[in-house]
């Protein structure tokens, strides 16, 4: 027994360099960022000390040039409440053309990802359990519209749905004013554009645009792009990109080992952001043996498109561990030119040409 253990531990020992080298060779060569800040002083956790914990960071730009980043963090107890906003979160404001923190708050946000997001003019809405708040870039919020999450947001920002998964009902906002413009049952779920809806009901995807009759689409997840373009998952190996009448204009590749995929939308409607990602804690250890071409087991890849022809225009990709989910989605600057992404702690900000 003695023999075969230091046999593996002699395995173990020899892979930890193959595979340190596999995962350095997958961040070789790639941009470097024109902004880089050490998120870990604000709290950013990527360690839980030996507790279940989590970390619901969100990025979202609100200029070309500023930046705010939500660190959002939540330890479980034995005995925790479902839906929580505490403890408060750290809001903070970076200038990328000053290399600087600008400004810096503490608000309660609830604990799930995408509790905060970017509309038109600087503004951001923020979601807890008090309701929906419409903020300014100087991180001062209005009182609260009364509503629970999820919170989703229109590709170029001015329409906000808010609520469903299937628990209540969900509500159509105006995202400049939080006036409700129209409301949905439980039984239906939307995603919003800026004036079309993506409709799932009865198991069914409509679109619904202005003066027109709904029409059924033959798709599964699916989200606007632009007023003229939807995305879809073709299957577990392609996304596409459709007009609103179904009509595909180009398909693109994703990985089969992805456990996460989003899409990001800048509010110019020029470009978007595939973001994926694959993790398994017991990879390394488990399957350390199955490096399948290169492609490791644990990645995070992010790919910013052109939506005219689907051609890349900037790729990352990293190893996401050390690692407290979920992960971070991505952003995209208005004008879809800045790619600002979350790596080991660590803010980033890169120019997408």
């Amino acid at each position: 027994m003695r023999k075969f253990q230091n046999a593996m531990g002699l395995v173990v020992l020899c892979m930890v360099p193959i595979f340190t080298a596999v995962v350095a060779n997958g961040e070789r060569g790639q941009p470097r960022p024109l902004f880089r800040q050490d998120l870990h002083p604000f709290g950013f956790l990527t360690e839980g000390s030996g507790r279940i914990a989590a970390n619901y960071a969100d990025i979202n730009f609100l200029s070309a040039d500023l930046v705010l980043v939500t660190v959002n963090n939540r330890v479980f107890e034995p005995v925790e409440k479902l839906f929580s906003d505490q403890p408060p979160s750290k809001l903070l404001l970076f200038d990328i053309s000053l290399k600087s923190l600008l400004k810096s708050s503490e608000m309660s946000v609830e604990k799930a990802a995408g509790s905060v997001k970017a509309i038109r003019d600087g503004q951001f809405v923020l979601l807890n359990q008090s309701g929906l708040l419409l903020c300014s870039r100087d991180l001062e919020c209005g009182p609260p519209l009364q509503t629970p999450g999820p919170l989703f947001v229109s590709p170029q920002r001015t329409r906000i749905a808010v609520g469903g998964n299937g628990r209540t009902e969900q509500k159509l906002l105006d995202a400049s004013t939080l006036k409700e413009l129209e409301h949905f049952s439980r039984s239906s779920y939307i995603i919003p554009g800026d004036s079309g809806l993506l409709i799932r009901q009865d198991g069914k995807l409509y679109v619904r645009l202005p003066g027109k009759p709904d029409e059924q689409l033959s798709f599964g997840q699916a989200g606007f792009l632009d007023e003229a373009s939807i995305y879809y998952f073709e299957s577990s190996r392609i996304l596409a990109v459709a007009k609103t009448d179904g009509t595909v204009l180009f398909e693109i590749p994703v990985s089969t080992r992805s456990h996460v995929r989003q899409i990001v939308t800048a509010a110019s409607g020029s470009r978007f952001c595939y973001y994926e990602a694959g993790y398994t804690a017991g990879n390394s250890f488990v399957n350390f043996l199955d490096i399948d071409s290169g492609r490791p087991l644990n990645f995070e890849q992010v790919k910013v498109l052109s939506i005219d022809s689907g051609k890349s225009l900037l790729e990352l990709h990293w190893d996401p561990r050390p690692y407290k989910g979920p992960l971070s989605v991505p952003a995209l600057s208005p004008n879809g030119r800045r790619l600002a992404v979350i790596r080991h702690g660590f803010l980033e900000v890169f120019e997408a040409p």
